[in-house]
């Protein structure tokens, strides 16, 4: 072999070594790589961050006439920590109403200028590229559903009924808010057992309401609570003591107490006396008694099924055959008895009849009672 030949000879061994290495025989094998699991996707926030004013115009220049709610907050700002999980809520609960976007006023101060903002949070509400309707501090969470309500495009029997504050728990409507929520209305129905609870008072603070002979301090480091009935249809005032948002003896809300009525499918009637009494001759419904098992045994309806209010939505299942049908419900008075044709037209009950006045007028006209 010709010296030239053994040149091509080597140079073709470094090409092939350099191209087709043989991985056996490599003194520095490359170590096998893990099999990294697939990245986790991170769930997209409902309420969208405005990431610059030509994001901000392109949103108003696209909208068309869908709803915009846009939170202007700040890192600094508690009441806007406090608020954003609400409205996280809110954009899950109304993803068919509105969209939600969130404009931090210190990056953006230009879009908080054009709004006007002069305390926050400050939540606007933006229909056909106008601003109509906004909402300044932490509100309950009924408030911003109304405004929702009012101004997307929906149902008309929708948007004109209020929304209740809260949720109904073991019979009472529980409204939990804070030390940083601006009262304004709080709306509940009549005949609820409501529960004002404002969570970890950190300050001086105490709230009256003269119409229910309330008038309660909280102490520093606990929640004060606030139970009452809201008896009469009608708009009370509350008050405020202490360094509370409106100032001291300040009226700085109200409760706004509403006649219920149903929503959706639910076929929701108030009887008077005599007419429940027909009903039950004529339609044989469930006569459903809501009252406690005292109250029960010293008076009720003939064939009345005892189910007291606080226990009735863990025993549904003991009348889930009468989803369809006629149901009669009855307390004292009518009130715990609408509490009740709430929590059954949520779970379902299509046909209630309350009896407006409770067992009190039903023996006042001298129809039987069981004893």
């Amino acid at each position: 072999m010709t010296g030239k030949s053994i040149i091509r000879f080597l140079w073709f061994l470094f090409i092939f070594a350099v191209f087709f290495p043989n991985p056996s025989c490599s003194s520095n094998p490359k170590p096998a790589e893990k099999k990294q699991p697939p990245p986790v996707k991170k769930k997209a926030d409902a309420v969208i961050a405005i990431e610059s004013e030509e994001h901000f115009q392109k949103v108003i220049d696209s909208s068309g006439d869908r709803l915009l709610i846009f939170d202007l907050y700040a890192d600094w700002c508690m009441p806007c920590k406090i608020l954003s999980p609400t409205l996280e809520e809110l954009a899950q609960e109304n993803r068919d109403k509105a969209t939600f976007y969130k404009v931090n006023i210190d990056k953006h101060r230009r879009i908080a200028a054009m709004f006007g903002v002069s305390g926050i949070p400050f939540v606007v509400f933006v229909k056909n590229q106008k601003g109509v309707h906004a909402l300044t501090g932490v509100m309950p969470k009924g408030a911003y559903q109304r405004a929702i309500n009012q101004f997307a495009d929906i149902d008309t029997s929708e948007a004109l009924s209020d929304t209740p504050d809260g949720d109904i728990i073991d019979g009472e409507r529980v409204i939990s808010l804070t030390t940083a929520t601006t009262l304004g209305n709080i709306y509940v129905y009549r005949g609820d057992v409501v529960k004002l609870i404002i969570g970890k008072v950190d300050f001086p603070y105490s709230i009256h309401i003269p119409e229910f002979d309330i008038s309660q301090a909280g102490e520093v480091g606990k929640d004060l609570t606030v139970t009452f009935k809201a008896k009469d249809i009608g708009v009370f005032p509350i008050f405020c003591n202490g360094k509370c948002p409106a100032g001291d003896g300040t009226k700085f809300g109200q409760i706004v107490v509403m006649q219920y009525k149903s929503s959706g499918k639910a076929n929701f009637t108030e009887l008077k006396t005599a007419e429940a009494k027909k009903i039950i001759e004529k339609s044989k419904p469930l006569v459903l008694d809501v009252r406690t098992p005292n109250e029960f045994h010293r008076g009720r309806l003939e064939n009345a099924k005892l189910i007291p209010v606080q226990q009735l939505a863990s025993r549904l299942n003991e009348i889930t055959d009468y989803k369809n049908k006629d149901v009669l419900i009855y307390c004292r008075s009518g009130n715990r008895s609408t509490v009740a044709a709430q929590i059954l037209i949520n779970n379902g009950f299509k046909k209630l009849y309350n009896m407006r006045y409770g067992i009190i007028d039903w023996e006042k006209k001298g129809f039987p009672v069981v004893k």
